[in-house]
């Protein structure tokens, strides 16, 4: 496999820095034969998150107007040695959101992209996210062609979609199916027009707790109403939708 350069992009309250952060924290529990190393580019933000996260049950607050924030990890397959490096830049919602010429072009030149959405609002303003996103990817890209990469459309808070044990077993094991049947059945056919490979995937940074037989939140409102999130909760699809892509585009290892 070569190395394969990813990127991640999402649009305002979509949760990319909760899914980076837990990413990372998270990677010695998650599924499969992939190991996540830092750099010296994530390293700041790392050490920033883990006590917020582990310490504190604290979410990531905003990022700051101006103040974006290059995150790169560096995958490793551990059977064959293979690299793939997922390479961010974590702006301001509205920053991240105008899509400007250098992160249009950052987005054109990757071999794979995760697009993260936010599917709480209502389905006209996901819809809007969605294709506003891809346009502007498209017009980047090549015009007139759908785009070839693999693609992972993902929504994140998914486990407010999660309230039954089949819901918790589907979200792992029927991850497109759970997205078109259960949180946003149109979305597929917005992402038809733009994209010739993708697949919808629903994650969650804070994940759902299965303790005798029944479905828990973990994410709750402290005395000062606080959003926290609880540490004994498992994330849903934090590596999913990279694998998917690695094996896209190389097949599967």
């Amino acid at each position: 496999m070569k190395d394969l350069n990813l990127a991640l992009w999402g649009p305002s309250a979509a949760g990319k820095t909760a899914l980076l952060a837990q990413l990372y924290i998270r990677s010695q529990a998650l599924r499969g034969d992939w190991e996540i190393y830092p750099t010296p580019e994530s390293l700041p933000f790392i050490e920033r998150m883990r006590p917020l996260l582990l310490s504190g049950n604290l979410f990531p607050p905003a990022t700051p107007v101006g103040t974006p924030e290059r995150i790169v990890y560096r995958f490793r397959h551990r059977p064959t040695g293979a690299v793939a490096s997922l390479h961010v830049e974590d702006r301001a919602g509205k920053e991240s959101e105008e899509l400007d010429d250098a992160g249009r072009e950052r987005l054109a030149a990757a071999d794979g992209l995760v697009l993260l959405f936010d599917p709480i609002p209502n389905e006209a303003e996901l819809r809007e996210q969605v294709i506003r996103t891809l346009e502007r990817l498209h017009v980047a890209g090549n015009p007139g062609d759908k785009d070839p990469r693999p693609i992972a459309i993902c929504l994140s808070k998914a486990d407010s979609a999660v309230h039954t044990l089949d819901d918790a077993r589907r979200v792992h094991e029927s991850p497109d199916d759970f997205v078109r049947e259960r949180m946003a059945p149109q979305l597929a056919g917005w992402i038809e027009l733009f994209c010739a490979n993708f697949r919808l995937f629903p994650v969650s940074a804070a994940g759902v707790r299965v303790r005798r037989g029944v479905v828990e939140p973990v994410v709750f409102y402290d005395e000062q109403l606080r959003f926290r999130i609880g540490q004994d909760g498992e994330p849903i699809n934090l590596l999913e939708p990279f694998l998917w892509i690695f094996e896209q585009v190389e097949g599967r290892v």
